[in-house]
């Protein structure tokens, strides 16, 4: 298996293409791909895992600064970690989330941030947290209204030696990744 990184604006139409066919075996089309790579915006950078030229694996990663109350915070949210359902049980998203926070760690991100409650995730050493996020709701491309809500399924993983504020509003500064 080999796990290539693909800036976004480099994604080709076709590898476009794979990866949104990819998400909607993963997550069903209840999921709301549609064939899309992308579940609300598009990401800064992907990884693809390929066994014999075929798209097995995929996890998105988003460079942004977010507001931890009133601290501006770089993070680097995961998205769409997806495994080919004819594949899962391999190891390949344990590769895609090494190859993920081994990247992150190459950045000037603090955290690592995502919303899901897969056990991989604490197996992978992210923590959970249960947080008050705000974020930019969005539907079909365009924005609907700002949102705030408690998440129970954020998981954080630090990258430096700053602490993360259980207390503080996240603000996400647009949509979900």
């Amino acid at each position: 298996m080999r796990i290539d990184a693909i800036a976004e604006i480099d994604l080709t139409r076709g590898q476009d293409d794979r990866i949104g066919a990819l998400l909607d075996r993963a997550f069903g089309v209840e999921a709301g791909y549609h064939g899309r790579s992308f579940h609300k915006q598009r990401h800064h950078l992907r990884l693809l895992a390929q066994d014999d030229g075929m798209l097995v694996g995929h996890l998105a990663l988003c460079f942004r600064v977010i507001a931890m109350g009133d601290r501006p915070t770089p993070i680097i949210g995961v998205a769409e970690v997806a495994t080919d359902p004819a594949h899962q049980g391999k190891g390949i998203a344990t590769k895609l989330l090494e190859a993920a926070i081994a990247r992150s760690r190459a950045t000037q991100a603090e955290f690592v941030l995502l919303f899901g409650d897969h056990p991989i995730y604490q197996r992978m050493g992210f923590l959970p947290k249960t947080c008050t996020i705000r974020y930019l709701g969005m539907a079909e491309g365009q924005m609907t209204q700002i949102h705030t809500r408690i998440e129970p399924a954020t998981r954080v993983m630090a990258l430096q030696k700053t602490a993360w504020d259980d207390t503080a509003l996240i603000d996400l500064a647009g949509p979900i990744f």
